[in-house]
């Protein structure tokens, strides 16, 4: 049965991407956004339980692959639509996937594709792992529509979130606290994307300072290998920008574009040549070496809308990268001919 009207209005009023769109939009485009949630959000009563686990391992029904590129395969049924997603381990030692979900759930997916709950957060968009094994997503403090953005740390034991930074230097609030990535001196950087700055802060969450505020809606973030290097996707900018990284100093160079003409990179992803997975919500995912032209190897389909990724873990498959998608209830995977960057870099 599809959700009424209500229901997905209350959907989209936690979302806070398409919050944060609408306001950037046109009223036709609104209205093609609307459209999608009204197709692609299913009626929960639909949804199965979270520890489903995998479904039998087959193609994922978003059309053919472009120029012969590999075809995402399900991995496993979430039960809502989700956004971010990050490797890490459990207390014990285990490799698994957090996934956020547009339910307000953060999950635990196994390498056989058992899930789980792990934690409730409103509106959870990007999600990364510090170097003590705290789970970092961005969200918001209530479900009520205007409500404040910012980045939890979650205890990987008990699931139980703690507020990291509640607001930008000065006390300012965060517009849209979009992504987090952590740095190889374990400080973190995230975005705020609403109010085009790109922050970082200390591990404990305090040392909050502005990196750059010259990028348009900053999305996407992703160290190279070598750690010298973040790049930085600009949602509305369709461009993927590069800023040095001085370990040493904890300190950011200037942003210099490095790629653009690709529409709404939504994630990042590094890989051990030194490529970079751009998850696009509007181009399909590709690959680039930072500075050519990117190599599209799965289009976009209208309702799959990938949003994010996640590669490194030899658990996982080392190779294969695991997107998250704005409409579809289930975790898809590729497999690449190139190993993903093992997070966080050191």
């Amino acid at each position: 049965m599809p959700p009424t009207i209500p229901r997905v209005l209350g959907a989209l009023a936690r979302s806070c991407r398409l919050r944060a769109v609408l306001t950037r939009t046109s009223t036709v485009f609104q209205i093609f956004l609307i459209s999608l949630a009204l197709v692609g959000c299913g009626d929960d009563d639909d949804a199965p339980p979270s520890d489903a686990g995998a479904p039998d391992a087959g193609p994922v029904d978003a059309g053919p692959p472009v120029d012969g590129g590999p075809r995402p395969v399900q991995f496993a049924m979430l039960g809502a639509a989700s956004e971010g997603i990050a490797l890490g381990r459990t207390p014990a030692g285990d490799s698994v996937l957090y996934v956020g979900l547009r339910d307000g759930r953060v999950v635990r997916v196994t390498p056989d594709g058992a899930v789980s709950d792990f934690a409730a957060v409103d509106a959870p968009v990007g999600i990364a792992v510090a170097a003590n094994g705290e789970v970092l997503v961005c969200g918001n403090t209530g479900p009520e529509m205007g409500a404040p953005s910012v980045l939890f740390a979650i205890d990987p034991m008990s699931g139980m979130k703690r507020t990291l930074v509640a607001a930008g230097p000065g006390g300012a609030p965060l517009g849209l606290c979009n992504y987090v990535t952590v740095a190889p001196d374990d400080s973190i950087v995230f975005s705020d994307s609403e109010a085009d700055r790109l922050f970082r802060a200390d591990a404990d969450g305090s040392g909050v300072a502005l990196v750059t505020d010259a990028i348009d809606f900053p999305n996407g973030l992703a160290f190279a290998p070598d750690g010298a290097t973040l790049y930085v996707a600009s949602w509305a900018g369709a461009q993927v920008f590069a800023l040095p990284f001085d370990r040493a100093m904890g300190t950011y160079g200037a942003p210099t574009s490095v790629l653009s003409g690709v529409e709404n990179i939504d994630g990042l992803v590094a890989l051990a040549d030194g490529d970079l997975v751009l998850v696009t919500s509007a181009a399909g995912v590709q690959r680039v070496t930072p500075g050519s032209a990117p190599e599209v190897f799965y289009g976009s389909r209208l309702f799959m809308l990938p949003a994010n990724g996640a590669a490194g873990d030899a658990a996982f498959g080392q190779n294969t990268i695991y997107l998250t998608s704005l409409t579809r209830p289930s975790l898809a995977k590729i497999e690449l001919d190139t190993a993903g960057v093992t997070l966080p870099i050191r």
